[in-house]
């Protein structure tokens, strides 16, 4: 299996310089793409853009984190009694799939959870945290401006990832 490499330029977004491209292709279909600014003006404009999504995306977690935080101080013993007399790991993906914050099939719940403790710790994430709340009719004012608050903040990189995945799937 070896790699073929195809690499040409074209016009920056200026036109006052270049980009190097480099599109990959190997015998298993896999495909690689890259590319380089040349241009100075243009790198130093991509390098900013960089280094102000990267705060952006500090932000958000530091937002995300938050809600995480203040969630498991006031509200995880909550969701620790709902499973408090469940006997098997049957019973606990049950529950956590009947409140809808559990969406893995009881197969795979098999193979990546071992403990019931463990498992409880890990279902307080963010991508779980709205259903989480939602299914335990939580009403605090400070927590749901909290999680609007990260809400806001991720969406930017939430949609980029859509967009990314979507354009992926369809082969672009």
């Amino acid at each position: 299996m070896s790699w073929d490499y195809n690499e040409h330029t074209k016009p920056c977004q200026c036109g006052k310089g270049l980009i190097k491209v480099v599109d990959g292709s190997n015998d298993w279909g896999q495909t690689s793409h890259d590319e380089t600014i040349l241009c100075p003006e243009c790198k130093e404009k991509a390098d900013k853009a960089k280094a102000l999504k990267e705060e952006r995306m500090r932000i958000a977690n530091g937002k995300i984190s938050l809600v995480i935080s203040y969630f498991k101080e006031n509200y995880t013993h909550l969701l620790e009694d709902i499973f408090l007399h469940t006997r098997s790991k049957k019973a606990v993906w049950q529950i956590a799939y009947d409140l809808g914050i559990e969406d893995c099939s009881l197969t795979k719940f098999y193979k990546y959870y071992r403990d019931k403790d463990e498992y409880i710790k890990e279902l307080i994430c963010w991508y779980r945290i709205g259903s989480i709340i939602n299914a335990l009719k939580i009403k605090d004012q400070k927590l749901s401006e909290l999680f609007q608050d990260a809400k806001a903040h991720i969406k930017e990189f939430d949609d980029e990832w859509a967009a990314a995945s979507y354009m992926h799937i369809k082969g672009r």
